[in-house]
């Protein structure tokens, strides 16, 4: 599970995008935690998943929920 903080590199339509645990606003240009999933497509494609975090504390719960299946 690979967690990153940093500026995002990638490719983006948007500057600002919504944590994804309390959905406060992010530049993603700005240094913020992170974390990337990768996983295999149908078709054998690799698909990569950035979410994006406000603080370590959304991350971290965050990452228990999706632990524990909540």
């Amino acid at each position: 599970m690979p967690e990153l903080y940093g500026e995002y590199e990638g490719d983006a339509e948007v500057q600002f995008v919504g944590c994804i645990t309390c959905g406060k606003t992010i530049d993603i240009f700005e240094p913020h935690p992170m974390f990337r999933e990768e996983s295999i497509s149908e078709i054998g494609e690799v698909v990569a998943r950035t979410y994006h975090f406000c603080g370590d504390d959304c991350l971290q719960q965050w990452k228990r929920q999706r632990d524990t299946g909540e």
